[in-house]
């Protein structure tokens, strides 16, 4: 019993950390390693597969024994029916090189069915460029000494890469296999690091597909339509956005400083809450209001403007929120990574203390913003801090949520502050910095010679103070 005990561990072992010479069958070959042109025709070879010959079986006795060995590959199906009398069932080399590598279990099982170690066969199988994934085919070819290309994101038809600058000459090739791999996608995008508005829109360039840079997403049960080439989008914040939006009540109230064209303001609108949404970037606003008539959100539940952030919380939030504190649940939003912690002084003496009843619930503000180094939550406790210059300001910070990881020793974090009457008609030291100030240090904070990641990941950052509200119209 314990030498059978020995067995069986040592057998698991051997199934879950499988051998790199054996895990070097499913790989493509060596001589793919950076390919710059892509050669499809490359990556075809021969490897022996163990496939069992499940003559005269029912596969409903035969799959569950089997179903944690067989061979997953793209575009193949590891169980093939060649007659009414004869099925094959292909296994992974990477985990059975010979019959006794299957547990005791699964054999004994296969013997109950009258299927022996003479059913299973290694034969020749033709490996080739669609059975592989992107992942491994662009691991295979990519240069290993540097960074190599980490993910991209899908927003519509539109497949969105940030190549950084040793990935140059393989974007060609890169656009190609995510074109051919990427389901549904028309249009492969790598973002240049020029900045050639004052919305963080980057020059776009097409390296596979057509240059249609209009599509549509659907997202937490709505749809959004925009130019992703002129508005901010990240598809990889879907989770985060369905977080914030289950918090709202149906009859709740939701001010959103940066609004983008919609990922929180449009589902809260959707779920009948009473929404104010704000961008600076005309094209965002333009096609905010667009989504609201895209989703059928009734006029009165949802207030679009296009406004600086300051501005929006000067004037929309101080005029409105009395309206709401006390009696409404009330959430704001600022989701502007890159600057939002600098817009927190505008909230300090925001009101008066007739605009506030004796007892009220604190209106919860979600800021979001970079924390670098090792400690992200300390950081960003930091960031409040220094940007909200009131007593007790720890006693205000709730919860410190980290949202992802960007880069390395970088996150994207959270915050929760409550808004309570120390802060709404509170008195402070604190200088508030006048307009031109207020420019002076958003350009700064823009173009201050950052990474490529950081400026890539910092897009949403505007720099312009001030802009007219557009008068466009956008019919459904």
């Amino acid at each position: 019993m314990f030498l059978h005990r020995i067995a069986t561990y040592f057998n698991r072992l051997s199934l879950r950390y499988p051998s790199p010479l054996i895990m070097q069958n499913l790989k493509p070959d060596a001589h793919v390693y950076q390919m710059q042109k892509l050669n499809r025709d490359a990556f075809t070879k021969v490897i022996k597969v163990p496939v069992l010959h499940a003559d005269n079986m029912k596969m409903s006795s035969v799959l569950p024994l089997m179903k944690k060995f067989l061979l997953k590959l793209e575009k193949f199906k590891p169980i093939v029916r060649v007659n009414s009398d004869n099925t094959l069932v292909y296994l992974n080399p990477e985990l059975i090189t010979k019959y006794s590598d299957l547990p005791l279990n699964v054999r004994t099982g296969l013997e109950n069915l009258t299927l022996t170690e003479d059913n299973v066969k290694f034969e020749d199988f033709i490996l080739n460029y669609d059975n592989y994934g992107a992942e491994a085919i662009l691991e295979a070819v990519l240069p290993k000494e540097n960074e190599g290309f980490s993910s991209y994101t899908k927003v519509g038809h539109i497949v969105h890469v940030n190549l950084r600058e040793h990935l140059e000459p393989y974007k060609e090739l890169i656009g190609e296999v995510l074109f051919d791999k990427v389901k549904a996608c028309e249009s492969v995008v790598n973002k240049v690091n020029i900045i050639d508005n004052a919305y963080r829109n980057f020059e776009m360039e097409v390296i596979k597909g057509t240059n249609n840079m209009h599509t549509i997403v659907k997202e937490n049960n709505c749809r959004f339509e925009f130019d992703f080439s002129k508005v901010y989008w990240n598809s990889r914040l879907c989770t985060e956005h369905s977080r914030i939006v289950k918090q709202l009540r149906p009859n709740g109230v939701l001010f959103d400083v940066f609004a983008g064209v919609g990922p929180f303001a449009i589902p809260a609108g959707k779920k009948k809450c009473l929404v104010y949404a704000n961008d600076l970037n005309p094209e965002s606003y333009k096609w905010l209001m667009h989504n609201k008539k895209l989703n059928k959100i009734p006029d009165e539940y949802f207030h679009g403007s296009c406004l600086d952030g300051r501005d929006f919380i000067q004037t929309v939030i101080k005029e409105n929120l009395p309206k709401f504190i006390g009696r409404k649940q009330v959430i704001v939003t600022m989701n502007l990574p890159a600057l939002a912690v600098e817009f927190l002084d505008t909230f300090i003496g925001l009101l008066s203390n007739k605009d506030i009843p004796n007892i009220f619930e604190p209106v919860t503000v979600f800021v979001y913003c970079f924390a670098k180094g090792e400690h992200s939550e300390e950081t960003a406790k930091s960031l409040i801090r220094e940007n909200l210059p009131i007593k007790n300001i720890d006693s205000k910070i709730g919860d410190i949520f980290k949202v992802r990881t960007v880069s390395s020793m970088k996150e994207f974090m959270r915050v929760t502050l409550n808004l309570d009457r120390d802060i709404l008609v509170g008195a402070t030291d604190c200088k508030r910095k006048n307009s031109n100030e207020y420019n002076k240090d958003l350009k700064k904070n823009c173009y201050d010679g950052r990474n490529d990641e950081e400026q890539k990941e910092n897009e949403q950052c505007v720099q312009d103070s001030r802009s007219e509200k557009p008068q466009i119209e956008i019919k459904s």
